[in-house]
Parts: structure tokens; sequence; C-alpha cells
């Protein structure tokens, strides 16, 4: 079984978008998912959700969650939250340009 870390990057526009998902035998534990409000002057919210491998089970992590502006939020808390084969963590913001994301994460394969 090997382990490694990953980080993923992405730009949290106002379209409802997977950021990461465990491919085919992989399991990953998400570390952190920090979101991070680059407007110098209005505040914007963010939405995080794990959809489950079938595609109608879904489980929000927040939902319009303030992120004040030159601020930073922690989304998975001091939570760890594991994605198994086929899951995928969705990211979305009120405003595009306004939220960039950060998500560390430990793959399992």
């Amino acid at each position: 079984m090997a382990e490694t870390f990953h980080n993923a990057y992405h730009n949290v526009t106002t379209v409802d978008t997977a950021v990461v998902t465990a491919a085919s035998g992989e399991t990953l534990i998400v570390l952190t998912c920090r979101a991070t409000n680059v407007d110098g002057t209005a505040s914007a919210t963010v939405n995080a959700r794990v959809l489950d491998s079938d595609n109608s089970t879904d489980a929000k992590l927040s939902h319009t969650i303030m992120v004040p502006a030159d601020s930073s939020i922690e989304l998975a808390g001091t939570s760890k939250i594991v994605l198994e084969t086929g899951d995928k963590l969705y990211l979305e913001a009120s405003a595009d340009g306004d939220i960039e994301a950060f998500v560390s994460y430990l793959k399992i394969t």
C-alpha cells in the first residue's frame, strides 16, 4: 500500500466544480481545505460538499460560509475528510475570482 501527499489549487467560481476526485483503487484523506478571499474589498461565500461515488448522495461541509475580504477559512475544520473510490470534493463561490482554494491530501493506493 503506497501513501503519498498531494496538493490541489483551484480558483473557485460560481459553478459547482469537483476539485479532488478519488480515482479507482484510491482512498484520499483530505488534511486541509482552505478557502482564501483574494478580493481586497468584498466578502464572498463558499460552499463545499462531498459527492459519494453513487453520484446521488452528498454531504455539505459548508453552505454559504462567509469569507471576509483578505481572509481565509478552513473548510475541513479540525476533522479529516475521507474520500473513497469515486467520491468527489466540490467547491462553489458566490463570485467568480474572489475565492482561491488549497486542498492538501494523503493518497493511499
